[in-house]
C-alpha cells in the first residue's frame, strides 16, 4: 500500500514526533503511554482509536468506544474510511491524512540521487528552495551588505560557510519566513523557521558547517571576536532581485553552544497601504476618517506578532507628511518611512517611552506613534496628548477591544482622560489562509451550522487544510489579518465614565455595528479563506 504520514496538526501535549508513517501497522492514538502516540488530553480515553490498513491499499479510523468520541471533518464517527487531507479530531488535538511526500521524504530521495561529493546538508537546501513556488531561485543574484551599509565578500567562494548562508537566506525568502534559527544540539545544528506563525523543520548540519556559518555571519555583522557564551545582537541587509531585506541577528548562549535567530525583514511581504489590509468597508472608512483628524487616539491591541505596527504603519502612510510633522516612537524601528522622523528606544541610555514621548511633545508634532503602551506614565501622557491638539498611534497587549478598556484601567488612566482621547480600538489577529493548491471542501455538520449562525453565509461547505509541497506540508500559505472595531460613542463614553463593566459595554456596544474576532472569523470560514480550526487557534478566548 502506499505511504501515508499521520501529521500533527495541533502543537499541545503530544509526546510523539511530527508525523507517523501509516504502512502496514495500525496506530493507536489515547492517553495510554503504550499507544503508537500518546496524548495528554483529558478529552481523550486511554485507547481512543485505531488508524490501520483497509487491505486495498487505503485507511481506515475506528473508535475504540471512547467516552468522548473521535471526530473527522468535524463529524463524529464510528468506523471510516479516511483517504488524504482528512482531519481527526480527538479532545482538542488534530491530526491530519497526508500521501505526498514529507520534506525530509523529498530531500532523501534527493540525496540518493545527487552525486556522492554533494554534502547531504547542501542538498536538502537545493531540495527545499526547488520544491517551493516560483520555480527555480538556485542562481539567484544575492548579495550581502555589512552592518556598516557597505557591500561585503562574504558569500564570495565555494566553501560551506557562504553557501550554506547564501542557500538558507535564499530558502528564507523563498518560503516567506520571519524567522530562521539555528540550534546546536551538541552532534549538529538542526535548523529551523517560521513560517506562517509557525515552526517548520528542515533539516540538519554537521557542527563543521555550522561553525563556519556563524562565522561568515559575524563577520557580516562586523562583531568583535567574542567567545560563545556571549550575547551578540547586530544587523545586516541583503539585496535580492533588486530588492532590499533587513535582518536583524541574535546569537545567544545555549547548553550546546551559541544559538543564532535571523529575523527576516521583507517589506515584499507586508501591506504598503491601508486598503492593502482588506478591513470590512466600515472599518475601513472609519480609520480613514481618524488619520485625517487633528487629535484623538487610535489604539491596536492584541498580542506579540499580530501585526498591530504594520497596521499602524499603514495609517501613517494614508497621511499627508508633507504638511504635517509625523514622529514615530519604536523598539526598534521596524521599517524605514519616508517623510517620518522615527526614534528607537534605547533603555541603556534612559530613552523609554515615556522620557521619548516627554521629548517629542516639545517638537511640535502634528502626529505621533507610541510604538506601546507599557506603563502608567506613557499611558496618561499619551492620552493627554490626545487632548491638547495631537493625532495618537499606539498600541497595547489585551486580547480584544474590551480588555483593552480595562488593561487601561489597571494602569491607572483616569477615566475622563480615556473617554475623552480615545476615537478607536482596534483588536487584531493573523490568521493562517488555506493553500489554494491543496485545500478540500468538506461539508458543514449541524454543530458548526449552529455554531457559525449567519456567518456561515449559507454555504454548505466549508475548507479543511490538506498540505503539499507548495505549503510545505501545513496547509496554508500566508496570513490575513482579522480585525474587530470598537467605536468610542457617546454612550459608551458614558459607561467609561460610569460603572465601567463587560455587560454595560456590550450592551452599548451590541445595539450598534460590532463583530467580535472570531465572527469576523468565521465569516473568513465561510468565505473558503482559512479553517474553523484556525479561527478556534487565533480568536477564541482560553
Amino acid at each position: 500500500m502506499p505511504s501515508y504520514q499521520l501529521m500533527r496538526a495541533d502543537t499541545g501535549g503530544i509526546d510523539n514526533p511530527l508525523s507517523v508513517v501509516i504502512q502496514d501497522k495500525p496506530v493507536t492514538i489515547g492517553r495510554h503511554p503504550e499507544n503508537t502516540i500518546p496524548i495528554k488530553d483529558d478529552m481523550a480515553s486511554r485507547f481512543h482509536c485505531v488508524i490501520e490498513p483497509d487491505g486495498a491499499g487505503g485507511l481506515r479510523l475506528r473508535d475504540l468506544g471512547s467516552r468522548n468520541g473521535t471526530k473527522v471533518n468535524g463529524a463524529k464517527v464510528l468506523d471510516k474510511p479516511l483517504t488524504a487531507g482528512d482531519v481527526i479530531k480527538i479532545g482538542s488535538h488534530e491530526f491530519a491524512i497526508q500521501a505526498e511526500a514529507t520534506l525530509k521524504e523529498r530531500q532523501a530521495d534527493a540525496r540518493s540521487k545527487a552525486p556522492a561529493t554533494d554534502p547531504a546538508w547542501m542538498i536538502d537546501l537545493k531540495e527545499l528552495i526547488g520544491m517551493l513556488p516560483p520555480k527555480g531561485g538556485l542562481d539567484d543574484p544575492l548579495t550581502i551588505i555589512d552592518g556598516r551599509g557597505k557591500p561585503t565578500p562574504v558569500l564570495e567562494g565555494i566553501t560551506a560557510g557562504p553557501m550554506c548562508f547564501r542557500l538558507l537566506l535564499l530558502a528564507g525568502s523563498k518560503s516567506r519566513a520571519t524567522d530562521i534559527h539555528c540550534e546546536p544540539k551538541g552532534e549538529s545544528f538542526h535548523v529551523r523557521m517560521r513560517v506562517d506563525g509557525q515552526m517548520v523543520s528542515i533539516l540538519d548540519m554537521p557542527n563543521s558547517v555550522g561553525d563556519l556559518l556563524y562565522g561568515v555571519i559575524k563577520t557580516a555583522c562586523q562583531f568583535p571576536p567574542a567567545s560563545k557564551e556571549t550575547v551578540l545582537d547586530g544587523s545586516l541587509s541583503s539585496r535580492l532581485n533588486g530588492r532590499r531585506i533587513d535582518y536583524r541577528i541574535s546569537f545567544t548562549p545555549s547548553m550546546h553552544g551559541q544559538k543564532l535567530v535571523c529575523r527576516i525583514l521583507d517589506q515584499r511581504d507586508s501591506p504598503t497601504r491601508m486598503s492593502d489590509l482588506e478591513m470590512p468597508p466600515y472599518m475601513y472608512e472609519r480609520l480613514r476618517k481618524i488619520v485625517e483628524q487633528d487629535s484623538g487616539m487610535l489604539l491596536v491591541c492584541g498580542p506579540t506578532g499580530s501585526g498591530k505596527t504594520t497596521t499602524l504603519y499603514n495609517c501613517l502612510r494614508e497621511i499627508d507628511r508633507s504638511r504635517r510633522n509625523v514622529v514615530t516612537i519604536e523598539d526598534p524601528v521596524e521599517y524605514y518611512i519616508e517623510g517620518v522622523t522615527q526614534i528607537p528606544i534605547d533603555e541603556r541610555k534612559g530613552n523609554s517611552f515615556g522620557s521619548l514621548l516627554r521629548s517629542v511633545l516639545r517638537q511640535d508634532p502634528d502626529v505621533i506613534l507610541v510604538g506601546e503602551i507599557r506603563d502608567e506614565e506613557t499611558a496618561n501622557t499619551a492620552m493627554k496628548a490626545a487632548m491638547t491638539g495631537h493625532l495618537v498611534f499606539s498600541t497595547v497587549h489585551a486580547k480584544d477591544t474590551i480588555s483593552t478598556v480595562f488593561r487601561l484601567l489597571d494602569l491607572k488612566v483616569e477615566k475622563t482622560l480615556m473617554a475623552s482621547s480615545l476615537e478607536v480600538i482596534l483588536a487584531q489577529r493573523l490568521l493562517r489562509i488555506l493553500c489554494d493548491n491543496c485545500k478540500r471542501a468538506v461539508p458543514v455538520t449541524p454543530a458548526q451550522s449552529t455554531r457559525m449562525g449567519r456567518y456561515l453565509e449559507n454555504q454548505k461547505n466549508i475548507y479543511v487544510a490538506t498540505g503539499c509541497s507548495q505549503c510545505l506540508r501545513t496547509g496554508y500559505r500566508g496570513r490575513k489579518a482579522l480585525f474587530e472595531l470598537l467605536d468610542f460613542s457617546d454612550d459608551l463614553r458614558d459607561v467609561v465614565l460610569g460603572d465601567a463593566n463587560i455587560q454595560a459595554m456590550k450592551k452599548v456596544i451590541e445595539a450598534g455595528l460590532f463583530t467580535t474576532l472570531v465572527q469576523s472569523g468565521w465569516q473568513m470560514v465561510a468565505r473558503g479563506t482559512t479553517t474553523l480550526e484556525e479561527v478556534d487557534r487565533v480568536a477564541t478566548s482560553r
